[in-house]
């Protein structure tokens, strides 16, 4: 007896959706982040001056090239070329250079803006080094791999306390406005605050901890308690000169314990408001 054979239908080809247009363009949509990238392209900082558009920010450029193309450009008083390019000083990033002539013309620039005497550059590379957690010897490393020039320690270090003075008025005057607004929202000064903290390394071996309070009414930070196991001053200077540090003494462990006292004990003097509720996750 003859197998039986199966008939086997052929493969339909597919000709699209019919009930659409063909002509008509489908666009598909944009991302969020490809729509931020679309509405604010920083690619290119420019600014509209007298109908044309200069470039601002901070750009790399190297000596060599930089003194080539002054070479070639000529005095418009002698109209003579060769216009040298010298350096009279340098603090950190920022050098001081003189632009000179043979005829005699002399014409000092800086590199980049200064407010004062001091760079803001050097205060931008020294904020942006403590943002990623990293101090002056990376700092000097990575500037020093791409042939850049570097400011001292001291130099560094001023920058660092000028940054530090910045940074706490900063942060006491939104934890003052946050108060502020923790007694309007809630017509008393009584509120629950949300209390934890965190180390700077993993586990509880880190020499730097933090613990802060949160308003579970307005979700913003209302005090903050940074803490220490080391003093660099103290370490430094077997005479402290007066000086009364506010180190923790005790294991990093207890650093939230200890922490969220201080924000409880001064409450009410510094903020005018009683935490009558706590948050927190049980080990404080």
């Amino acid at each position: 007896m003859p197998k039986y054979r199966t008939k086997r239908t052929k493969n339909r080809s597919f000709h699209g959706n019919r009930f659409t247009n063909a002509n008509q363009s489908v666009e598909e949509p944009a991302t969020a982040s490809a729509s931020k990238l679309i509405m604010n392209d920083f690619s290119e900082l420019k600014v509209q001056v007298n109908g044309r558009s200069e470039l601002k920010g901070n750009r790399i450029m190297d000596i060599f090239i930089l003194n080539c193309v002054f070479s070639a450009l000529c005095h418009p008083q002698c109209l003579k070329t060769g216009l040298k390019l010298t350096k009279d000083s340098r603090f950190g990033l920022c050098s001081d250079f003189t632009l000179t002539c043979k005829c005699g013309y002399m014409n000092g620039f800086t590199s980049t803006a200064k407010i004062g005497r001091k760079s803001t550059l050097n205060s931008l590379l020294v904020l942006v080094l403590r943002l990623i957690g990293k101090g002056f010897t990376a700092g000097k490393k990575l500037l020093c791999t791409v042939n850049l020039p570097f400011m001292s320690k001291s130099t560094f270090r001023r920058h660092e306390d000028q940054l530090l003075k910045a940074v706490r008025c900063a942060a006491d005057k939104n934890m003052k406005e946050a108060a502020t607004e923790v007694r309007t929202k809630t017509k008393t000064s009584s509120c629950g605050v949300s209390v934890d903290g965190t180390w700077q390394r993993r586990g509880h071996n880190s020499l730097n901890g933090c613990v802060s309070a949160i308003s579970i009414d307005t979700g913003k930070v209302l005090d903050l308690e940074p803490m220490s196991l080391y003093c660099r001053y103290c370490h430094k200077k077997k005479n402290n000169d007066g000086h009364v540090c506010s180190n923790h003494v005790g294991s990093s462990a207890s650093m939230e314990t200890v922490g969220a006292y201080r924000i409880f004990d001064r409450s009410k003097q510094c903020k005018r408001l009683k935490y009558t509720k706590y948050y927190g996750d049980g080990d404080s």
